[in-house]
C-alpha cells in the first residue's frame, strides 16, 4: 500500500511542481545523448540506459549485468500499450525513469532480478520509499519528496559506477545545491546526468590536517625523516642542486620507496580518494579552520597550510591535465586523412579491376574471381547494414565518449541480444539462397538447352549484372573483330551505319549518373563511419570496397556493349568515381553529433541492403557458368566471409587496437 501512495505522491509533485531545478537537468541529459533535441524520446531512453549498463562497476565478479534498455516500459506507464520509440517522455516521468536509472547502479543484481520477472516498477518504488523515508520512518512532519545531504551521501557510497578519467568530481553537495529539501526528483536526476558524462561522485567528508603530512611520508616511503628522505622530497620537487654521483643511486631508491608506498597505502587507504585529489583554496581553509578574511597569525597559518601544498606538488593532482584521447575515436586531422585514404585505395581498386578486365585472357578464373566478389560483396554489404548501422542509429550499440561502445564486451559475457536477432535474420537470407540457387542448379541443364536454340539472341544490357562483366565485355571484342574482318573484304563497298536508338545514346549516360548518386553515397556513408570511430570506418570501408569492384567492372562492360569508346568509358567511370569524395567532405564536415551521424548511418543502412539484396544477390542465384558447382562453392565461401568479418568486428572491435 505505502509503494503505492509513494508512487502516486512522487508523480503528483513532479507534474504538478516541476521545478526549474528538474526541467534544468531534464534537458541536460536531453542535450547529453541527443545533442539539440527539446525532449526525450524512447529511443534516447534506450541510449541512456546502454550508457548505464557500461558505466556499471561490480568489482572483481560478474554482476548479471541485463538489458534495462529493453525493459524501459515497465517504469513508464503512460501509453504503455504505443511502442512508438518517437514517443516524448515527460519531466515527470523522466523523475520516476531516474530513479531506475540510479537503482540499476546501485543494485546492478536486485535490478536485474526485478527486470526479469517485470518488477522493475515496484522495486523502484521501494528504492523511493527508502531513499525518502531513511531514518524517519516515524516522522510525520518528514517530506514525502525531499532527501537530505547525509542520505545522498550514502546513496553515492553505494553505487557500483566506474566514472571516466580526468573528469571532475562532484559531492553531495554540488547534487543538493540550490534546491529546498533536496527535492528527490532532481537529486536522482541529477546523479544520473553526472553518470552518463562520466563523472566521479566524492563519497567522503574534507579529510583532517593530519592527511597530509602522513601522505606525504608514505610517498616517501618511510616514517622517519632522514636526510635521504630530505634529498628525496626536495628532488621530487624539483629543488637543490644535482649531484651525478648520487643523482642514480637516488633516482633508483625514490622508485623503491614509491613501489614500497604503493603496498602500503594500498592497505591503509583502500576506501579513500584523497591521495590524487586537487584541493581548491576554500577546501584548505575548511579543513584548518582559517578566516577568509586578513589575519595577524599569517605566518603561523602559512607554516600550518605548508604539508597541504607540498602534498598536493607531490601528488600532482593540481597540475593541468590534457583531456584524455578516445582509443578509437580520431582527431579532425586523421578523420580527414584516413577517409581520404581509404577512398582513394577503393577508387583505385575498382580502375585496377578495369585494366585487369581489359588485359585478362584466362576468362574462366576472371569469371570465377568476380563471382567472388559479387558474393563478397552482398555479404559485408548486408553484414555491415545488420550488424553495425542499424543497431547504431536504433540505439542498440552506442559509442561513448571514452570511444567504448555502449555493451560490454567482457571474455565471458555472451553476445548482445540484437547481434543474435541479426544473425538469425542473416540465416534467413542464406537459407533462401541456398534453396533458389539449388533449384537454379538442377536445373541447369535443361535450361542449358532451351538457350542453345537462341545463341544469336542478345538481349540489351539495361541494368548491370555483375555476373556477366566479361561476356559482354567478350562479346564488344567479337563484334569489333567481325566489323574489322567485314570493313578488309567490303572495302570498296560501302554500307550505311546502324543507327542507335534514342535509348542507346542516352545509356551511357544514365549509368553515369547514376553510378556518380552511388559512388557519392558511399562517399556519405565513409564519412559518417570515420566520425564514429576507426573501427567503424574500417568496416565500412570493407563493405564499399567489396562491391565497388564488381560494380565499377558491370557498369564499364555496359558502356562498352552501348558503343563508348574505351577512352570514354574510362573518363566516365573516373569522373563518377570522383563524386565520392564530395560525399566524403560533406559527410565529415557535418557529421559533427550523434543525432547526424544516426541519420547517415540509416540512409547507408537502406543504400547498403538495397545493393546488396535486389542488385546483387540476384547475380548469384541464377549461374551460368560451365562450372557451375564451383562456382557456387565460391559464392558460399565469399558469402559466409564477408558476414563473418563483419560479424567479429561487430563482437570484438573494442579489442581491436593499434
Amino acid at each position: 500500500m505505502y509503494s503505492s501512495l509513494v508512487r502516486v505522491f512522487f508523480l503528483f509533485v513532479g507534474c504538478a511542481f516541476a521545478s526549474a531545478s528538474l526541467e534544468e537537468v531534464y534537458l541536460d541529459v536531453v542535450r547529453t545523448v541527443t545533442p539539440g533535441a527539446q525532449e526525450l524520446t524512447r529511443t534516447a531512453a534506450r541510449t541512456v540506459f546502454n550508457t548505464l549498463e557500461n558505466r556499471v562497476q561490480c568489482g572483481k565478479v560478474p554482476c548479471g549485468k541485463c538489458r534495462p534498455a529493453d525493459a524501459i516500459h515497465q517504469l513508464i506507464t503512460t501509453n504503455q500499450e504505443n511502442n512508438n520509440n518517437s514517443l516524448y517522455i515527460s519531466v515527470s516521468d523522466f523523475s520516476f525513469l531516474a530513479a531506475g536509472g540510479v537503482l540499476y547502479l546501485r543494485s546492478p543484481e536486485l535490478a536485474c532480478a526485478a527486470i526479469n520477472r517485470g518488477a522493475w516498477k515496484e522495486e523502484t518504488e521501494r528504492f523511493l520509499h527508502e531513499l525518502a523515508h531513511g531514518g524517519h520512518q516515524h516522522d510525520k512532519a518528514h517530506q514525502h519528496d525531499s532527501v537530505n545531504v547525509k542520505t545522498v551521501e550514502l546513496l553515492l557510497q553505494s553505487l557500483q559506477y566506474r566514472p571516466l578519467e580526468a573528469q571532475s568530481c562532484v559531492g553531495a553537495g554540488d547534487l543538493t545545491d540550490g534546491l529546498e529539501d533536496g527535492d528527490l526528483g532532481t537529486v536522482l536526476g541529477r546523479v544520473l546526468f553526472h553518470t552518463l558524462k562520466g563523472n566521479c561522485f566524492m563519497t567522503l567528508a574534507l579529510p583532517d590536517q593530519s592527511f597530509f603530512l602522513n601522505d606525504i611520508l608514505h610517498r616517501l616511503g618511510s616514517d622517519n625523516f632522514t636526510v635521504e628522505e630530505l634529498k628525496r622530497l626536495m628532488s621530487s620537487l624539483n629543488l637543490g642542486s644535482e649531484d651525478d654521483h648520487d643523482h642514480d643511486h637516488d633516482h633508483s631508491e625514490e622508485h623503491e620507496g614509491h613501489n614500497h608506498l604503493r603496498v602500503k597505502r594500498s592497505a591503509q587507504e583502500a576506501n579513500s580518494t584523497w591521495g590524487g585529489h586537487c584541493f581548491s583554496a576554500e577546501d584548505l581553509i575548511q579543513i584548518y579552520s582559517l578566516t577568509n578574511s586578513s589575519s595577524s597569525e599569517a605566518t603561523s597559518d602559512l607554516a600550518r597550510i605548508s604539508p597541504a601544498l607540498i602534498q598536493q606538488v607531490l601528488s600532482g593532482a593540481c597540475s593541468e591535465t590534457p583531456l584524455p584521447v578516445k582509443p578509437d575515436g580520431l582527431s579532425k586531422t586523421d578523420r580527414y586523412l584516413y577517409a581520404t585514404l581509404a577512398n582513394v585505395v577503393i577508387t583505385l581498386l575498382a580502375m585496377f579491376g578495369i585494366v585487369v578486365l581489359l588485359c585478362t585472357s584466362c576468362t574462366t578464373m576472371f569469371q570465377l574471381s568476380i563471382q567472388f566478389c559479387v558474393s563478397l560483396a552482398v555479404g559485408s554489404l548486408t553484414g555491415d547494414a545488420l550488424l553495425h548501422l542499424m543497431p547504431m542509429f536504433l540505439g542498440l550499440h552506442v559509442h561513448t565518449e571514452e570511444g567504448s561502445s555502449g555493451h560490454d564486451h567482457s571474455h565471458n559475457a555472451p553476445p548482445p541480444d540484437y547481434v543474435l536477432k541479426m544473425l538469425v535474420v542473416m540465416a534467413g537470407i542464406y537459407y533462401f539462397y541456398l534453396m533458389e540457387t539449388l533449384f537454379s542448379l538442377i536445373s541447369h541443364r535443361k535450361k542449358k538447352h532451351q538457350q542453345s536454340h537462341h545463341h544469336g539472341d542478345e538481349s540489351e544490357p539495361h541494368h548491370c549484372d555483375h555476373g556477366r562483366v566479361l561476356e559482354m565485355y567478350q562479346q564488344e571484342k567479337q563484334k569489333e573483330k567481325s566489323v574489322s574482318r567485314a570493313d578488309l573484304v567490303d572495302s570498296e563497298e560501302e554500307k550505311p551505319q546502324k543507327k542507335r536508338t534514342r535509348e542507346q545514346r542516352l545509356l551511357p549516360y544514365m549509368i553515369t549518373i547514376g553510378d556518380s548518386i552511388h559512388n557519392f553515397a558511399d562517399g556519405l556513408a565513409l564519412g559518417a563511419a570515420f566520425s564514429v570511430s576507426w573501427k567503424s570506418g574500417l568496416a565500412t570501408s570493407i563493405a564499399v570496397m567489396c562491391h565497388e569492384l564488381p560494380h565499377e567492372l558491370g557498369d564499364f562492360a555496359i558502356l562498352l556493349n552501348c558503343g563508348v569508346s574505351i577512352r570514354r568509358a574510362l573518363l566516365l567511370n573516373v569522373g563518377s568515381a570522383l563524386t565520392s569524395f564530395f560525399g566524403l567532405y560533406i559527410a565529415l564536415s557535418v557529421a559533427t553529433d550523434v543525432a547526424t551521424q544516426q541519420w547517415i548511418a540509416a540512409v547507408t543502412s537502406g543504400l547498403f541492403l538495397y545493393v546488396g539484396l535486389a542488385d546483387m544477390l540476384p547475380t548469384l542465384v541464377h549461374i551460368d557458368s560451365r562450372r557451375p558447382w564451383t562456382m557456387f562453392l565460391l559464392q558460399n565461401v565469399g558469402l559466409l566471409s564477408g558476414w563473418s568479418i563483419l560479424l567479429l568486428l561487430s563482437l570484438y572491435e573494442e579489442e581491436i587496437s593499434f
